[in-house]
């Protein structure tokens, strides 16, 4: 018992030093799988806007992820674990989603994109664990991309093509940000799309 109770503390301690706790800017821990989140770029090239959904091609709704310079604060954000803990730390593994949406394409993925890359899209499909991290960047923080949860990852960035800021793995280059938490009654705003 006495041994288990140890092992148990040790490795508790090698979690906790291997990862940390995400805030908001409040600096008040980010919640799993609760509350809505918006994502505020860091850089000066970026002062205002925010996150939003886009058509591109001929789709018939929008499924794009991308940064709306217009769209300020830009549409909330939900982190969610599989993991029944309270708050998300930079080792978890999630799944990013936009909260309230109109639509049932609302969970973050990527695909392959000619000439994009691998670009984020919104779609119905859940992962179990999520192939996405939240890491310390910068002065905030970064997503990063982990395909199949490998050990590595790409970072997803702004890739600007025909007139968009579409997000997409873009390593070395990551889209840095700082999150805010949103106000209950902007959650439950609905989604906007830029065209």
């Amino acid at each position: 018992m006495k041994i288990t109770f140890l092992a148990l503390c040790l490795f508790l301690c090698a979690y906790k030093a291997t990862s940390s706790l995400i805030v908001d800017t409040d600096n008040y821990p980010v919640s799993n799988g609760g509350g809505a989140y918006y994502l505020v770029p860091v850089s000066n090239k970026l002062s205002g806007g925010g996150l939003a959904l886009a058509t591109v091609g001929n789709e018939a709704e929008p499924k794009a992820v991308v940064f709306d310079p217009d769209n300020s604060p830009g549409l909330p954000v939900r982190f969610e674990s599989p993991l029944r803990i309270a708050f998300i730390t930079s080792s978890l593994f999630l799944n990013i989603r936009f909260v309230s949406s109109s639509s049932d394409l609302e969970v973050w993925d990527v695909s392959q994109e000619f000439p994009i890359g691998w670009a984020v899209r919104v779609s119905d499909t859940i992962s179990l664990t999520g192939p996405f991290k939240v890491e310390s960047a910068r002065g905030g923080y970064k997503i990063v991309y982990y395909p199949d949860q490998g050990e590595t990852g790409g970072d997803i960035g702004l890739v600007h093509r025909d007139g968009k800021y579409r997000l997409a793995v873009k390593d070395g280059e990551p889209f840095i940000f700082q999150i805010k938490k949103a106000a209950e009654d902007e959650s439950s705003a609905g989604i906007r799309s830029v065209v």
